[in-house]
């Protein structure tokens, strides 16, 4: 180096010290003017904080409202939730009440991950212990006293001006309106709870009962009646074995057939006609679980991981599938006491998975009662007095109990209004162009800032508990909504070529999958409605790490010239109130990265978002 270099180079090192050692008062910061326009930006002269307040409503009390509720009041700082629910208590588990109702899915993988309860009584719960878990959760996390019951959304418009969701409620004790305003929208109204009754002309002139499981009449007395008991879905398979035993007589409807498998993890429990429930879990057992919290986490992973890994099978003409259909025409031919005559009536001409596969224990050995009679001759008419099939069979009864289901449930069930007047109920009609919801990895919409929704189309993974994929969209929600409270955003929704992308990928997935086969379902009105591209443990990895690139931003006001106003003045709002607290570490951690070394994990250091 030459003198003149060396010179130089002194002359640099010291000007570099002069400017970092200068402190300029930051009331005149704003004055400096020795750079070009636009190379300096002072932003707004506050502590960063990233927790700034936000609200969320969040419509709907079942297992998909309770999960959201629960876990963004937690996942998410200095955030106010409010709950709407439109019945006095929420989710399919308090409406369906009909005789023999349980979920088919083992009660220990029927919780939330983070709640697990040793004290379930059976191994397919009962309804009215499954709605009671879920209560006792609202309870126990606070999130009953955010809830508003009795209170029906009747509308949802998103502002652009305030970039808030005007949410118009309905009192239904009251008949009041109000308006409540809020950061971002969270729906999670199930899909199991519109119920749909067939249009069969003439009904309205049947003069006996005529109910849908799903309202079920309790003071309704059929013992020893003439029923009739249409569909052969879920509920129809619990029903008929519970009231077959009561009835004179029972005319059991179906139009299309169902693959009834074995119990849901069988080798752990067996359910049966008899004990429809499974086994029942002992106090010593119980008790057991409750003093040694490691076997009974084991006894969980045992159960669920037996949900995963079942993807192969769901191929059309794989040969995971022609096992699964063999296993499924075993256990079925042993239910019919090896009737091959009635096998032949019942089993479906499509691969099994197409539609739900239920284990359904009971129903297929009531069939073979001489006062149940299996009808599948199509229904044309009603009368007053029974039903018509398209043979001219004319079947009187005193009752009809419709097992049929429930209307999908993607649409959105109230004016739901985003960018440019848009409402996503037009958007993702039948009628409309595709012809189905496009969704963004099952939880967003393109034009719909902030708004969220919970298993509704592409939300379910294949091999996913309910519970477990509620969790999921709800840990990906908050990850969004604290990206838009930390920095300097108002508002994001997912660009419509990522949503293009994502649906192509789901159309192509199902192309070979056993549930574009020759089935009607609930969940394909025209293109695979409810499944996400793959299964629940993919579903789960996929949405770990939101894809920011996806989205589309709208800045906050004061944040249009620069996108790092949220910086301050430079201090952080802890520091802040560590200051103030005179330096209290109990007040404000201010080091929460410093840990005993045992509890130090490399994995996650430096990575908690709420430090």
């Amino acid at each position: 180096m030459t003198s003149a270099q060396d010179s130089s180079a002194v002359s640099r090192l010291q000007a570099i010290q002069k400017h970092l050692s200068s402190s300029p008062d930051p009331s005149s910061t704003r004055k400096a003017a020795d750079l070009p326009p636009g190379n300096k930006y002072f932003p707004n002269q506050q502590p960063f904080d990233p927790f700034r307040p936000v609200k969320t409503i969040i419509v709907g009390t079942g297992i998909c409202g309770v999960a959201a509720a629960v876990l963004l009041s937690k996942k998410v700082k200095n955030h106010t939730v409010k709950v709407y629910e439109k019945n006095s208590r929420g989710g399919t588990w308090a409406i369906n009440q009909y005789p023999g109702v349980r979920c088919d899915v083992p009660s220990h993988a029927y919780q939330l991950t983070f709640a697990p309860n040793t004290k379930w009584t059976e191994y397919y719960p009962k309804q009215s212990e499954i709605q009671q878990y879920y209560e006792n959760i609202l309870v126990d996390y606070g999130i009953k006293d955010k809830i508003s019951f009795n209170h029906e959304v009747v509308k949802a418009i998103w502002r652009e001006q305030s970039s808030k969701w005007e949410v118009e409620v309905k009192n239904l004790e009251t008949g009041e309106i109000v308006v409540d305003e809020a950061d971002f929208l969270v729906t999670a109204p199930g899909r199991l709870n519109q119920t749909h009754i067939p249009p069969i002309p003439g009904l309205s002139d049947f003069k006996g009962k005529l109910v849908h499981t799903a309202q079920w009449d309790p003071t309704y007395d059929y013992k020893g009646k003439r029923v009739a008991v249409i569909g052969n879905g879920a509920s129809g398979q619990q029903l008929l074995p519970n009231i077959a035993g009561d009835v004179k007589h029972l005319d059991h409807y179906v139009r299309s057939k169902v693959w009834i498998s074995p119990t849901f993890r069988a080798g752990l429990h067996e359910a049966t006609a008899d004990a429809p429930g499974g086994p029942k879990f002992s106090p010593e057992q119980k008790q057991q679980w409750e003093e040694d919290p490691e076997s009974y986490l084991k006894y969980r992973k045992l159960l669920e991981s037996g949900f995963h890994g079942t993807l192969h099978g769901s191929v059309k003409g794989s040969p995971q599938n022609n096992l699964l259909r063999e296993s499924i025409i075993k256990t079925m031919l042993k239910r019919l006491n090896g009737d091959e005559k009635w096998l032949a009536r019942v089993i479906p001409d499509y691969a099994p998975g197409c539609k739900r596969i239920t284990p359904a224990p009971g129903y297929l050995e009531t069939l073979l009662e001489p006062h149940v009679e299996y009808v599948t001759e199509p229904i044309v008419s009603a009368t007053a007095n029974g039903l018509v099939t398209a043979d001219g069979t004319v079947r009187e009864v005193d009752a009809i109990f419709a097992a049929t289901g429930f209307k999908g449930g993607y649409v959105p069930r109230f004016p739901t209004i985003g960018k440019g007047g848009i409402d996503l109920r037009d958007k993702w009609s039948f009628d409309s162009e595709p012809g189905y919801p496009e969704t963004y990895l099952g939880v967003m919409a393109p034009g719909f800032p902030n708004y969220f929704f919970i298993l509704q189309a592409q939300g379910n993974g294949q091999g996913g508990t309910v519970p477990l994929q509620a969790e999921t969209s709800s840990t990906f929600i908050a990850k969004v909504i604290r990206k838009i409270q930390s920095q300097s955003y108002a508002s994001l929704d997912p660009r419509l070529d990522a949503t293009e992308d994502f649906n192509n990928i789901v159309s192509g997935y199902f192309d070979n999958k056993v549930t574009t086969d020759t089935c009607n379902s609930w969940f394909k009105p025209q293109r695979i409605a409810i499944a996400w591209p793959g299964s629940g443990h993919h579903r789960i990895d996929a949405l770990k790490d939101p894809r920011w690139e996806d989205f589309e931003f709208q800045r906050a006001k004061g944040a249009e010239q620069n996108r790092y106003e949220y910086f301050g003045d430079g201090n952080t709002a802890k520091e802040t109130r560590f200051i103030a607290a005179k330096n209290d570490p109990k007040a404000n951690d201010v080091t929460p990265y410093l840990k005993e070394i045992s509890k130090v994990d490399l994995e996650v250091l430096h990575e908690h978002w709420n430090q």
